[in-house]
């Protein structure tokens, strides 16, 4: 069902639609999965936003932020398909990129901060989400890590979810068989030095090894 506020909360663009996921929970053992999920950019914050929340839009920085989301950490990545979070702020992070691959910023409740984890949990793992970039909030990223971890999922990295706005963790694989994940930052976070975390792979002969939070296909 497509969310109530998706049509009354971003600036319409030419590449906007509604969707319904909550289907999409076809599993399969594709190796090549790939998924990359984006904390939404630096936004207004809530104290000096009088509005609704879901309202509230992204700053200067955060527009920033979702452009080179758009042409430099996602540059070298296929992407089959854009969901976001209906809050503006996501609409916002990934607005950019869905224009420059000439795709559809579709809207998901799932995506929402009052979400279902589980469910997101489902699609993520999805035949659905191959090939997709998913924009969410900091405290549902969080969510998906312990919900990760309670079912005994590997490959994620074992820490609290830490993830700077605007920036991305790049999934691979399947979640439950041969994930790994990479963090992705944007350029803006390269003087912060990487959020660490330890990688975790499903696969025995593969061992651990520390993501990288200045580096891989973003290029920094």
């Amino acid at each position: 069902m497509p969310d109530s506020t998706s049509t009354s909360t971003s600036t319409p663009t030419r590449h906007e639609a509604d969707v319904d996921t909550a289907t999409a929970t076809g599993r399969g053992a594709a190796t090549s999965h790939t998924v990359v999920i984006v904390r939404h950019a630096l936004a207004l914050p809530k104290k000096t936003w009088t509005g609704e929340d879901v309202a509230r839009p992204l700053t200067a920085r955060g527009i920033r932020q979702a452009a080179a989301f758009a042409t430099v950490i996602t540059r070298d990545l296929a992407v089959r398909q854009v969901l976001t979070s209906p809050t503006l702020r996501c609409e916002q992070t990934v607005a950019p990129l869905a224009d420059a691959r000439g795709l559809p910023l579709r809207r998901s409740a799932m995506l929402g901060v009052n979400g279902s984890t589980e469910a997101l949990l489902d699609l993520l793992a999805s035949d659905e989400t191959d090939g997709s970039v998913l924009c969410t909030h900091g405290e549902r990223i969080n969510d998906l890590f312990r919900a990760w971890q309670a079912r005994g999922w590997r490959g994620w990295p074992g820490a609290d979810g830490r993830t700077r706005k605007g920036d991305a963790w790049l999934l691979r694989g399947q979640p439950a068989l041969d994930a790994t994940v990479e963090y992705l930052a944007t350029p803006d976070h390269r003087d912060l030095g990487p959020v660490r975390h330890r990688q975790v792979s499903t696969d025995p002969s593969r061992p651990g090894a520390a993501t990288r939070g200045s580096a891989g296909r973003s290029g920094l």
